[in-house]
């Protein structure tokens, strides 16, 4: 059979760490690479209709199957890592129906897939270790996750299913909101603002301000209903006076007042 030829050729290509499984009509090649975070590198290989070998990432890394904490401030670093390595790799990219981006190399030639799985492994490893490192203040870093998690939690409380964290709105990938809570057919998008100084805040409330004014771009605007920003008073960076005219342009940009942390339940009598 034509999995086992690729299989075994793959296997005498590299070490015995690697393996194999059939996953759907996908042969899954469980690398021996490891991130920094720990996770196995896994590239899956399927033959398209037009004979040609696909190796691909199975839109994993797009959907975070490597359990990457993404960081706002360092994901702009990472991205032009990430650049560098498409290029370097010749890696190429598409989405499927979902918009999950899939990369991918391909061949016509089977003898060339070791050499497709050894470029695709090394593009996953450079790129899910580029986002975990840390570029940024460790103690801005530790005042926004504290607060990301504290938010999600809450959120998840009170909406369980119909709430989606880290979420893309289905045709712009270039801005991500914090917590999209459904309702029915309409969506609340909704960002967290924090800091550990006045400089970090306000690099917060920028972002939130250009997320949402973008969001006015998207075919689901006409069924977004509140856009909202949840503001994190009781860190240092919370400096009222000092941010008054970017928490006004705010306000320009979403649909209700930034609603301090230390009022969260406004945001169930919202939506």
């Amino acid at each position: 059979m034509e999995n086992d030829e690729i299989i075994n050729l793959i296997k005498s290509s590299f070490c015995n760490l690697t393996s194999a499984r059939i996953r759907n009509n996908f042969i899954e090649i469980i690398t021996g690479y490891s991130t920094i975070n720990f996770k196995f590198i896994s590239v899956f290989i399927h033959k398209n209709k037009n004979g040609k070998y696909i190796v691909s990432d199975y839109g994993w890394l797009d959907q975070n199957y490597y359990d990457i904490s993404f960081s706002e401030e360092q994901e702009e670093i990472a991205e032009r890592i990430k650049q560098s390595y498409l290029f370097s790799y010749d890696i190429k990219q598409t989405e499927d129906v979902e918009k999950n981006v899939f990369y991918y190399k391909s061949t016509n030639n089977i003898s060339n897939i070791p050499s497709l799985v050894f470029d695709l492994s090394n593009f996953l490893v450079g790129v899910i270790n580029a986002y975990c490192l840390r570029y940024k203040d460790e103690k801005d870093e530790r005042e926004k996750e504290n607060f990301r998690i504290e938010a999600n939690n809450f959120l998840k409380q009170h909406y369980n299913q119909n709430v989606k964290l880290d979420k893309f709105l289905t045709d712009l990938k270039n801005i991500k909101f914090n917590a999209i809570i459904f309702k029915g057919s309409k969506l609340n998008l909704l960002t967290y603002v924090t800091g550990s100084t006045p400089q970090y805040f306000e690099n917060g409330l920028r972002k939130s301000i250009v997320n949402f004014e973008i969001s006015e771009k998207s075919i689901e605007n006409k069924d977004i209903t509140e856009k909202i920003s949840i503001i994190n008073d009781s860190c240092d960076g919370f400096v009222k006076s000092r941010s008054e005219s970017l928490l006004e342009l705010l306000q320009e940009k979403t649909t209700r007042h930034p609603i301090l942390w230390s009022e969260k339940e406004k945001i169930l009598e919202i939506i």
